[in-house]
């Protein structure tokens, strides 16, 4: 089982395409900008970045040490080795259920077989993202949680303090097993009357716990007043989240279960899961129920399109669906079983450790799961794969459910056994990913503008240009604006500015034709947009040598979003430049360089980590004569460039797929002498100011 596990998990990570999974290329940007900054972003600043770093900077450690290899293949092999790391929990569900089954081996081949079979765990063997990381390691903290409980030892109490610690550097809903495990522990002790003890080994635990994690949460308190700061309030997150469907998070929802998505298995069923819906939509609480949606995504492409062909576009798609989720009735009713074993036998034998944590960990995740998707009441938001930290205990439950059938009629036991067998093989045969359903699909689903662009990103920051331009262009090529957008900056850094601005034009007019969101949330969208080709063009503009076009387009950037600070910057510049070739006597030369002064204010008010209009301030207030102002400017840029990150990640960009442009945020870096911060700094101690 494990060897048919491993190939076919090695054949999901070679053939899945790792950008499409959930927010795929946001987990990318994350791994760049680690790779390429080495330090952890703030949680703002990008789609993904609001995740704790440790699977961030695997996948970078990874991405730097084979640097010499094609960038996908690199991303490739980091998530083969945690895909194969995934398989370790098969270990951790044997042990588990052998304590309290140590005789019973179908029991302890089932639950082996639902880590290495269920189909959520093959299908996203190649996704990008810190999930199968974060189960793993939960799943090895419950193995040692029992483990300390044996022998409450203090060296053990550390070992689980430290997996603890790393569960939550690794995701946030880790959460629910460190509560569970200290929750756990408390009732341990308490049974016996061992309360001084019992609070010695909670302290010990906690001291351990947030000394490997506590920096992170410590600065997300100081930074944002919370220790679970998300991307969500971000301008590029809410643009698409607000097109997606919302459900009503109703108890109902909580509480019913569609049998129908045994027939149709798509979830919701008949409900898009974005865009604008239309009237005739048919809405209920047991269509959208929540439970149905973890079922179906659980043991099926619940989704649709995800790894498998849509339902309605392939037969095999559909067929399959329907005998997987029929087949897997089974296995999820011994599930249930074992959960109503359990609370029996602890009601009726007292406390557990093993029933106890288990029960204790199960209750807690699913807390934190409807707590998140009450909170974030989206249909798109209802993924089964924010469950697999607890999957050792869907396996331990479905080991105790069967081996209680076994004890009340072991022929139906055999034939549960029997259905359980072929719906592995079923697994096997259809997340086997493009080898018997949907062949050809992910490989022919990458050959689009989209697609090209979004690796061709990919290519450049593994330093491939050329096959990054190749991408590009065959995105461009499909119509997409950015691949222009990219070609464009790749012309710029190569220093060919005129091609720059030929293929920045294409991209500005085809850009609001291919944009979407919400009316409110497209005028937002488009207008930053605009305003980054804008300044990008001021800036090849300046390169070329035509600084009225360019301070035009630095003038209409500014004026169509005013949250990009290097466009203040530049205009600011610009402005200064000009004032550079007016007469010293000319009427508005003074006012030239104060408004120069304004723009490089507030480009330092959208962001006080910038240390270039920090400078530029300086040499303003030199040029207006207060040498004494410019001084401390001066001194202030030197330590916001010591001390200070940007808020924008101008090395990557922030993982929006539909922001995928390289080198955004341009400035103008070449000054005529006198605008430097050197000369005037000089020239200021020269005159005595």
């Amino acid at each position: 089982m494990v060897a048919v596990a491993i190939v076919v998990y090695i054949n999901n990570v070679i053939v899945f395409p790792g950008l499409r999974a959930h927010d795929g290329f946001g987990h990318f940007t994350y791994i760049w900008s680690l790779a390429s900054t080495g330090t952890v972003p703030l949680a703002t600043e990008g789609w993904s970045f609001f995740h704790p770093p440790v699977y961030y900077a695997f996948m970078a450690s990874v991405w730097r040490l084979l640097s010499a290899l094609d960038p996908v293949v690199r991303l490739k092999v980091g998530t083969g080795l945690i895909a194969l790391l995934g398989i370790a929990q098969s270990g951790i569900a044997y042990l588990v259920v052998k304590r309290c089954l140590p005789d019973s081996r179908y029991a302890q081949l089932l639950a082996i077989g639902l880590i290495l079979f269920l189909p959520v765990h093959m299908f996203t063997a190649g996704y990008l993202g810190n999930e199968r990381l974060s189960a793993a390691i939960c799943g090895l903290s419950l193995l040692v949680l029992l483990w300390t409980l044996d022998r409450p030892h203090w060296s053990r109490v550390i070992v689980l303090g430290l997996l603890l610690g790393l569960s939550l550097l690794v995701k946030f809903t880790a959460l629910a097993i460190v509560a569970a495990s200290f929750a756990t522990i408390f009732f341990s002790f308490y049974s016996r009357r061992e309360f001084s003890a019992g609070l010695k080994i909670l302290a010990i635990l906690a001291v351990t716990v947030l000394s490997v994690c506590g920096w992170f949460y410590v600065r997300s308190i100081s930074l944002y007043g919370t220790p679970f700061m998300m991307s969500r309030d971000t301008e590029m997150v809410k643009r698409v989240e607000n097109l997606q469907a919302v459900g009503k998070r109703t108890p109902l929802e909580y509480l019913l279960f569609d049998p129908l998505i045994i027939v149709d298995p798509q979830w919701p069923r008949g409900v898009p899961i974005s865009g604008v819906l239309s009237q005739d939509v048919v809405r209920s609480s047991i269509r959208e129920s929540v439970w149905t949606g973890v079922y179906a995504n659980a043991w099926f492409d619940g989704y649709g399109g995800q790894v498998l062909p849509m339902i309605s576009q392939s037969s095999a798609s559909l067929y399959s669906g329907r005998l997987i989720l029929a087949l897997a009735l089974i296995p999820t009713g011994l599930v249930l079983i074992g959960i109503g074993v359990t609370i029996v036998r602890l009601w009726r034998t007292g406390w557990s450790d093993v029933y106890g944590a288990m029960l204790i960990s199960f209750v807690a995740m699913i807390t934190v799961f409807v707590y998140g998707t009450t909170m974030v009441p989206l249909n798109g938001a209802i993924k089964a794969t924010y469950l697999t930290p607890v999957s050792v205990i869907f396996a331990f439950w479905l080991a105790i459910g069967f081996d209680a059938v076994y004890q009340f009629h072991k022929k139906s036991a055999r034939a549960v056994l029997a259905v359980c067998a072929v719906l592995g093989v079923v697994n096997v045969v259809v997340f086997s990913l493009g080898a018997v359903v949907g062949r050809g699909y992910l490989i022919d689903g990458l050959n689009n503008r989209v697609w090209e662009n979004l690796y061709g990103v990919v290519s450049y920051a593994g330093g491939d240009r050329v096959r990054a331009r190749e991408s590009f262009k065959a995105s461009a090529k499909g119509g997409w604006h950015l691949g222009y957008e990219n070609i464009a900056a790749m012309a710029l850094e190569e220093g060919r500015p005129r091609a720059a601005v030929r293929y920045l034009r294409v991209a500005a007019k085809l850009q609001p034709q291919q944009s979407f969101g919400l009316p409110a949330d497209r005028k937002e969208f488009d207008d930053a947009a605009a305003a980054e080709y804008q300044n990008s063009l001021a800036v090849a503009y300046h390169r070329i040598g035509l600084p009225e076009k360019a301070l035009t387009a630095a003038v209409v950037a500014v004026s169509r979003h005013q949250g990009i600070p290097e466009a203040h910057y530049n205009l600011g510049v610009l402005k200064l430049i000009k004032w550079l070739s007016l007469h010293a006597d000319q009427v508005g030369n003074r006012e030239l360089v104060e408004e120069a002064l304004g723009h490089f204010r507030v480009a330092l008010t959208v962001d006080p980590n910038f240390p270039e209009a920090t400078s530029m301030i300086g040499v303003a207030e030199a040029l207006l004569g207060d040498c004494e102002r410019a001084r401390l400017s001066f001194e202030k840029a030197v330590a916001v460039r010591l001390d200070g990150a940007r808020l924008y990640p101008l090395e990557t960009g922030t993982g929006d797929m539909h922001s995928a442009g390289i080198n955004r945020r341009q400035r103008i870096q070449t000054l005529p002498e006198s605008l430097t911060s050197d000369y005037q700094q000089t020239k200021c101690l020269v005159s005595g100011g």
